[in-house]
């Protein structure tokens, strides 16, 4: 069920008035939303999440009381292997082809039958970190099955996140029976279910059909043409998945709960790993948190604290899809981590601090420029990420590299425009975020016909940009 449906929309309607009225029937009225929710992908997978959420539950039960790592691990390779099962058997298997010289997925065999479930790599991680926190933390997990059901399929993040801890959410989920209804937070809410629809609806889904088609048409693209298509993914990615995050915290605040946020405007960083502090935030956080810090972190040397690096971000590629090119993506995420910190370590010998300080013009063309830089450093990544494969993405990225003409920028440019007034959109958006708190009392002063006059002409935007076949969000295929 996808959030920009009337589907969705008679759930929501139905689920709130009830919810808020029953105070004490809350949780209940959340579980049955969330299994109708989820029964729409498949009533089949949802018998297989409820089991996989039960038998963590038994788990964490028994790890808390006795300590016995064995129910660490019992309740973690459960949770991987069924992730191994449906993300990456197939994958695996058609990676061995070559080696083994046989056919092993064969056409209409058992094996082109699986479907990859909704959600499923977003809820493995989220129930693996709450193993591990009731082992290395001492978090106390919760006794109540209908807790954990609804910390791990609540229908706001459940499907593309964001990914939640459980000693961040549980504690919110043990106090709902006493939220209070606040006009003010559920406002909010509204406010950023509606921004979501418009990043979804008015903007990634209008620029999709352009990125589909310079990416399935390489060979007889221009340079400019290249360029403007690896700009548009880009952007497409981000208000995609980002419109999720945004309608995810919305829905959160619906039900009283707040969500971790997930995106804080990422092409406006300086470094790549700035870059990582604010893209699918909480991917990045769990990635830290789970891999790399167990795996020694930087505690090791130079050396063993590039590898760990490295490690981690090939596992967050492979997270992303069962493709090599995803794989691909994250190793070079992880060469532009390592040399950015190489970098850093040389410009502080060759550069005077005052060239990095932003607190004079110098300082403030360095960022600029270490903006630039790393926002064409992420796109061409991107270009793996968004290619059929990996000859599609070699083959795209020469395209990009061809000498451009003035004619052919004056003939051709127009997409590149559009990925320029994005740009611009994306700054805007982070100073409206970071001025929210000022804004906000300022728009309420406005007389309440003429703001709901604007939120008229706003809903009828969005209900104009509907299109018939509603497209998913990106990151549902992960």
């Amino acid at each position: 069920m996808l959030f920009h449906t009337p589907e969705f929309l008679i759930l929501l309607i139905l689920l709130l008035p009830i919810y808020w009225y029953l105070p004490k029937g809350r949780l209940v009225i959340l579980s049955l939303a969330d299994i109708v929710f989820y029964s729409w992908a498949g009533v089949g997978y949802l018998g297989i999440f409820f089991t996989i959420t039960l038998i963590t539950h038994i788990c964490s039960l028994k790890l808390y009381r006795t300590k016995n790592k064995m129910y660490l691990w019992s309740g973690i390779i459960i949770n991987v292997a069924n992730l191994m099962f449906f993300k990456y058997s197939v994958f695996f298997l058609r990676s061995l082809e070559p080696v083994l010289g046989v056919k092993l997925v064969l056409p209409d065999s058992f094996w082109t039958t699986i479907i990859l479930p909704i959600g499923i790599s977003f809820y493995t991680f989220m129930l693996i970190a709450y193993l591990v926190d009731i082992y290395r933390d001492g978090f106390a997990p919760t006794n109540s099955f209908i807790k954990l059901w609804v910390f791990i399929s609540f229908f706001g993040h459940l499907v593309a996140g964001p990914i939640m801890r459980g000693k961040d959410f549980i504690p919110q989920i043990d106090r709902t029976q006493y939220f209070r209804f606040n006009l003010s937070t559920a406002k909010f809410g509204i406010f950023l279910i509606v921004l979501g629809l418009i990043k979804k609806i008015m903007l990634a889904d209008q620029i999709a059909p352009v990125v589909n088609q310079y990416f399935s048409d390489i060979a007889v693209l221009s340079t400019v043409q290249a360029w403007a298509g690896a700009y548009l993914f880009a952007f497409q990615i981000y208000l995609d998945f980002s419109a999720y995050s945004d309608m995810a915290l919305g829905l959160g605040y619906l039900c009283g709960y707040e969500l971790a946020v997930n995106f804080r405007t990422p092409y406006l960083s300086a470094s790549p790993a700035e870059f990582w502090r604010r893209w699918h935030i909480t991917l990045s956080s769990w990635i830290r948190d789970y891999i790399y810090i167990p795996l020694g972190g930087s505690r090791k040397g130079r050396i063993r604290t590039d590898i760990n690096l490295m490690a981690a971000m090939l596992i967050s590629g492979l997270w992303h899809g069962a493709m090599w090119t995803f794989v691909l993506w994250g190793g070079i995420h992880g060469l532009l981590l390592i040399g950015h910190k190489m970098f850093t370590k040389l410009r502080g010998a060759v550069l005077p601090s005052a060239v990095t300080d932003t607190a004079n013009i110098y300082g403030k063309i360095y960022k600029l420029s270490a903006i630039f830089v790393t926002f064409h450093l992420v796109t061409l990544a991107w270009v793996f990420f968004r290619a059929p494969g990996f000859d599609a993405a070699i083959n795209y990225i020469l395209m990009m590299l061809k000498p451009i003409s003035l004619t052919m920028l004056k003939e051709e440019g127009h997409y590149l425009t559009i990925a320029g007034w994005l740009f611009l959109a994306h700054i805007i958006e982070a100073w409206l975020r970071d001025k929210e708190k000022i804004i906000a009392p300022l728009w309420h002063r406005i007389p309440g016909p003429l703001r709901g006059f604007t939120y008229v002409i706003l809903i009828l935007l969005i209900i104009g940009f509907l299109q018939a076949e509603k497209s998913e969000f990106i990151y549902f295929q992960f």
